[in-house]
């Protein structure tokens, strides 16, 4: 709000003051004794004494020297335009009930003030102030609070490292003022942390929904080609034994049936004890060639 200096105001107050009181005086020299005079002379020098002073005060933005001048001022010779001094001085000096009161009675003493409107305009808009300096008063003597909204019903919260109840979660509670850690927990999900600035008389609202965790997991790959030729190993070998049976069946010694038995019954072992190799070899191959999968929480 602008605010403007009284000096002309006051300067025209102490013109009007000073016509107004020397010409009762002079009125009033006619019908009263001598004695009377010099009294009321006494109290327009003694007005003008405490206005001047309170002008100096003011130019200098002592406004508690200049209220005080002014008050002395109107006691010495009352004048409605003292009230609006006064008025401009307390608020400046941030006393905005004091300054409503004395435009109320600056309006009240004043006959048919040319200014009422813009004194009426700046009453309601201290008196709008004053509103909103008894909230926030109201705020900080409620001190600041804190509540926790959260996304899920079975996450953990904590405070500064300190574990809060389940059932705090979404029930305003007192915390001091500034900076504080927030951490919740919940299974499957990543750890949320944050840090909430809580200002005095503020209601600080902190909501926190986890993200899922990520998983991975390990999967080797399939072991056909060591599967397929150990089952080739396998025939190999069992068709070697076959052949061998039959050489040691034959009624002649190193005959030539035997011999050709006995000679296939070596190839298939010789062929099956390489695909075995084989299939060894396939089989540690296969597995190290797994991979590592991303997986989605339960």
């Amino acid at each position: 709000m602008a605010v403007v200096a009284p000096s002309s105001r006051a300067l025209s107050s102490l013109t009007l003051l000073a016509a107004l009181s020397l010409a009762s005086v002079s009125a009033r020299a006619q019908t009263q004794t001598p004695a009377a005079q010099p009294a009321a002379g006494t109290r327009v020098v003694e007005a003008q004494q405490h206005i001047v002073a309170a002008m100096a005060a003011f130019r200098t933005h002592d406004y508690t020297a200049a209220i005080h001048e002014f008050e002395l001022s109107y006691r010495a010779a009352p004048d409605a335009d003292v009230w609006y001094n006064l008025a401009r001085a307390r608020e400046l000096s941030n006393d905005y009930e004091g300054a409503v009161g004395d435009y109320q009675r600056y309006l009240r003493d004043k006959v048919d003030p040319p200014d009422r409107a813009d004194v009426e305009r700046t009453i309601r808009s201290l008196q709008s102030l004053i509103e909103h300096q008894a909230a926030a008063s109201r705020r900080q003597a409620e001190g600041s609070q804190v509540r926790f909204e959260l996304a899920r019903r079975d996450a953990r919260l904590f405070l500064d490292g300190q574990e809060l109840s389940a059932g705090e979660a979404g029930v305003a509670r007192r915390i001091a003022t500034g900076d504080h850690a927030v951490r919740v927990t919940a299974p499957g999900a990543q750890e949320w942390d944050a840090r909430v600035r809580v200002r005095t008389g503020e209601v600080a609202t902190v909501f926190a929904a986890p993200a899922p965790a990520t998983r991975y997991e390990t999967r080797p790959a399939g072991h056909v080609a060591s599967i397929v030729l150990a089952c080739l190993g396998a025939a190999s070998l069992g068709t070697a034994g076959y052949f061998a049976i039959r050489a040691a069946g034959e009624d002649c010694a190193a005959c030539e049936a035997q011999v050709t038995q006995s000679n296939r019954s070596d190839i298939f072992l010789g062929v099956g004890a390489g695909l075995a190799v084989g299939a060894a070899v396939a089989y540690f191959v296969e597995r190290a060639s797994g991979g590592t999968v991303r997986v989605a929480s339960p």
